[in-house]
Order: structure tokens, then sequence, then C-alpha cells
């Protein structure tokens, strides 16, 4: 498993030579392949041979690059990898209504637990609340838990002003936080063999990653924990600094099935569970993440 994650700022040329990746500037740095998880590259002004692209895919290299606003606007999924695909996707589409409205009401309940600790991390107010919410989250999740817990938690852990769509330095860093995370998740999907356009919840016809959607939820407080203990309310944008710590959130330790992980490892343990499930039509073996304060975790 690759544990490099690199941010690409400046204009450069990407190749492969050995199995390695050779980043072109003013100099060449060679990497391993083998060592990279991620590549996201926030400059208009790199190129990529087409031999690249299919390297890094091969090699489950998961591979962002970013619009003018630099915010990551497209990600590289890998294709075709999986020995077993029809399988696979036969046990994705044969799992039944009460399965997908038994597995979201797990996932909201982890979700807002793992709110709920995260306002207990930032000794904001109304965690007693949130972890009532969650207690009371049905499947399906028909009392729209979900978004009642949304509502006071962001409120709680910004201000009473605070809203998502409003255009802040607070909401770039949890856009930009979030989409390198369902980047990583839609990598994974597609290398197990799902088909991520069908989701568990979510089903926008116009959204190729659905399931990529429905299993962030419990991982998305990792990204506001971060943004809440490193953004300043002051700063008038994101910084390159801020863009390459979001993504080594990547390799923060996330508590999971009762162990200790990296996100991006904690991210393959969901999404192999979810394979479990899915063959046998049950969620009992799901395994979420719960939130645990910020530190590295050292190499697996």
């Amino acid at each position: 498993m690759g544990f490099r994650n690199i941010y690409i700022e400046n204009p450069a040329r990407l190749s492969i030579k050995n199995r390695q990746l050779i980043i072109s500037q003013d100099q060449d740095i060679s990497i391993p392949v083998d060592d990279i998880d991620s590549i996201v590259i926030d400059c208009l002004q790199c190129t990529l041979t087409a031999p690249t692209i299919s390297f890094l895919a091969e090699n489950q290299v998961a591979l962002y690059t970013c619009n003018k606003q630099h915010m990551p606007c497209a990600v590289l999924t890998p294709l075709g990898n999986h020995s077993r695909k029809l399988i696979i996707l036969q046990n994705q589409l044969g799992v039944t209504k009460r399965f997908k409205d038994r597995a979201w009401q797990k996932i909201i309940r982890q979700k807002v637990l793992n709110q709920a600790r995260c306002l207990e991390l930032t000794s904001s107010s109304n965690v007693a609340e949130l972890n009532q919410f969650a207690a009371e989250v049905q499947e399906g999740d028909k009392s729209f838990k979900e978004s009642s817990a949304a509502a006071l938690y962001f409120r709680s852990l910004f201000d009473l002003g605070f809203n998502r769509r409003h255009e802040t330095i607070h909401n770039a860093a949890l856009n930009y936080g979030y989409a390198i995370v369902r980047g990583a998740i839609a990598r994974d999907l597609c290398a197990y063999g799902f088909e991520p356009a069908f989701g568990i919840h979510h089903h926008n016809e116009l959204n190729a990653f659905n399931l990529a959607d429905d299993l962030i939820e419990p991982f998305r407080p990792y990204v506001d924990l971060w943004v809440v203990q490193n953004i300043d309310p002051e700063d008038k944008a994101l910084t390159s600094t801020h863009k390459r710590e979001l993504v080594s959130l990547l390799f923060t330790e996330v508590k999971i099935d009762n162990e200790l992980h990296s996100l991006t490892n904690a991210i393959r343990k969901t999404v192999s569970s979810y394979t479990n499930c899915c063959r046998n039509n049950t969620t009992a073996n799901l395994k979420l993440p719960e939130l645990i304060p910020l530190r590295p975790h050292e190499y697996e």
C-alpha cells in the first residue's frame, strides 16, 4: 500500500520510467509508484503522458486534478482491476431495500456520533443533543435526524450564522477536504469491483459516485475537526500549506473495528466490509470509523 501523498502546485511534466514516477521541473524527481497513494495536481500547466495515466490507474494511485479555483474537480479511478467484477456487481444490485435502509441507519448514526465527538474535542456545546439524535436514527433515517443534527452541529462548531452554502474560508476548506476523501473512497470502490453510481441512499442520476457519497458520511467529521482547529476565520483563502495538510489527512489516525489505522486504510476496511455485507445481504459487519483526536498514523 502506498504511503506518499504528492501535491504539485508548479508547472511540471509527469512520466513513468522503470516503475518510477518522474516529476520534471527545474530538475527531475523520481518516486517509486508503489510508494504513492495519491497525487493532487493543482496547476493547469502540468502535463501527463497517456502511459503515465494508465500506469497510475493500474497501480491504484488516486490522481486528482484541480480547476481554476484550485478545487479538486476530478479523480482518476481504476476500472477492470477486480478479478470478479460481475459477482461483486450482482451482489451490489441484489441487496434488498431493507438492507439499504439498515445500512443508511448505521452510516448516519455513526456520522452523528462522530459529529458529537467533534464538538466534544473542540469544547463546543450541544454534545448531548447530538448523541441523542444518533440514538434516535431510524432505518432509512425516516425521521431525518441527519439534517436536524447537521443544522445544530455546524452552528455549534462554527457560529450561529454559519451556512454551508456561503462562500467562506471554512466552507472552502471543508469542500477541499471532502473532495479528497471522496476521491479516495471512489478509487477503492472501483478497485473492489463496485459500480459507484449505484448508491445506498444517494441516487442522483447525474452523480457517478452516489455510493462514495454514502460511505463518506462518517468520515466527514475528520475534515471538520481539522478545519475548525487549523483555519482562521480571518484567512482570505486557502494556502498551499492548508491544501497539503488537507491531503495529508488521508494518513491521520482513525479508529475502526477497535483498531487504529490510517484514514486511507480505514476507507479500505469500510469498502471491504461492504463487499461482505452485499454478499450476505446483511449490514451486521459493516465497519465504520470512530472519530479520535487528529494525529499522524505510523506507517503500516
